[in-house]
C-alpha cells in the first residue's frame, strides 16, 4: 500500500509517497494542508523517519509524550 499525502477536495488522490523521504505527515504554517516531510529517511522504526521525527516517535513509545 502506498501512502498518499495532501488529499483534499481539489486533489482527492493526493500525492504518492516519495520513498527517499521521511514518512511523517507535516503541515505548513496554516495547518490545514499536510504534506510528506522533506527530510531524508534513515532513522526510527524500519528506517522510515528522519532524525527529528524518529526522536518524536521514540518519546511517544517511552510514554514521555502524549
Amino acid at each position: 500500500m502506498t501512502r498518499r499525502y495532501g488529499s483534499w477536495a481539489g486533489n482527492p488522490n493526493g500525492v504518492p509517497e516519495d520513498s527517499t523521504r521521511c514518512i511523517e505527515s507535516v503541515s505548513d504554517q496554516g495547518g490545514f494542508l499536510f504534506h510528506q516531510c522533506l527530510r531524508k529517511r534513515g532513522y526510527g522504526p524500519d528506517g522510515l523517519y528522519c532524525k527529528q521525527h524518529a526522536k518524536k516517535h521514540d518519546r511517544k513509545r517511552d510514554g514521555s509524550e502524549e
